[in-house]
């Protein structure tokens, strides 16, 4: 069993689907997806290499190996209180959201329960996604509307607030070619760097269409502090939310076409632990 010592959720899906006696029914009693939860136990399987389930059109049925390995997880799994033994939240995120809102949340929540581990995990939201789906984050904080969870598949979604976004440039540029930049047009003629692939830049994406403007950055990269530096220091052009900006000295460049606000919020199991459901309850009250 050595080999199993990093796959505990390997264990814990084939535990849920053997006491549903139903992969559907398990992801939907778990807020996760039936072909996750058919990966996870044939990986298991791979890894035991044994035959855990037996699979037909009328269901699923445990082999006798399955029925021992289940009974060996209902001792550990049914005795554990999720109340008392949570010890850890898990919570994801965008960089820049991490950056520019966690910090006070984070020193409020430890204040409040010193003795809870806070692990933070930032990645593009389709990872993210992923992971809030196989129950490796509790909390998963991103723009919204959030087109891959619904409340009717067993998540909540709540708004928590919005950033303004803007383009900006450093003061020298600024102060050299602020005449000749009223609007989205004109930076089709500037070096422009601009967020990679994100919900973020799918909504200036919507925008720039809707105006038949099409920019070509020269540089696309995940949100971060490099994109401040780098517009610091050069005659490039960025794209930022206000609150990155407004402790530098990048200029807002003032354009005639209302820019996109970024709604974002949290989502999370309605099954969720007690820790995580307090950590939401701070988030809103805020």
């Amino acid at each position: 069993m050595l080999n199993l010592r990093n796959n505990l959720p390997l264990l814990y899906d084939f535990y849920i689907v053997a006491c549903n006696k139903s992969f559907s029914k398990a992801a939907r009693n778990n807020c996760t997806s039936q072909p996750s939860l058919s990966r996870n136990v044939g990986q298991l399987e791979d890894i035991l290499n044994l035959k855990l389930l037996n699979r037909s059109n009328k269901g699923i049925s445990l082999t006798s190996d399955g029925e021992q390995l289940f009974n060996k997880l209902k001792v550990v799994f049914d005795n554990l209180n999720y109340d008392n033994e949570i010890k850890t939240i898990v919570i994801g995120t965008t960089r820049n959201i991490a950056d520019n809102i966690l910090a006070n949340y984070l020193c409020a929540f430890y204040n409040s329960h010193p003795n809870i581990e806070i692990k933070i995990i930032t990645d593009s939201a389709s990872n993210l996604n992923n992971y809030l789906l196989n129950h490796r984050i509790d909390v998963l904080i991103d723009y919204i509307p959030q087109i891959n969870f619904t409340e009717k598949d067993g998540f909540e979604i709540k708004t928590m607030s919005q950033f303004n976004t803007c383009f900006a440039c450093n003061k020298s540029f600024y102060e050299k070619n602020k005449k000749n930049i009223k609007s989205l047009h004109d930076l089709s003629k500037y070096n422009l760097i601009i967020p990679g692939a994100s919900r973020r830049r799918q909504m200036l994406d919507e925008v720039l269409q809707n105006n038949n403007i099409i920019l070509k950055p020269k540089m696309q990269m995940p949100d971060s502090k490099l994109m401040i530096d780098i517009v610091l220091k050069s005659n490039f052009i960025g794209y930022f939310i206000e609150e990155e900006i407004n402790d530098t000295n990048l200029i807002k460049l003032n354009l005639k076409e209302k820019l996109p606000i970024n709604p974002f919020g949290i989502v999370y199991s309605k099954k969720t632990n007690k820790v995580a459901l307090e950590f939401v309850e701070l988030l809103l009250k805020r």
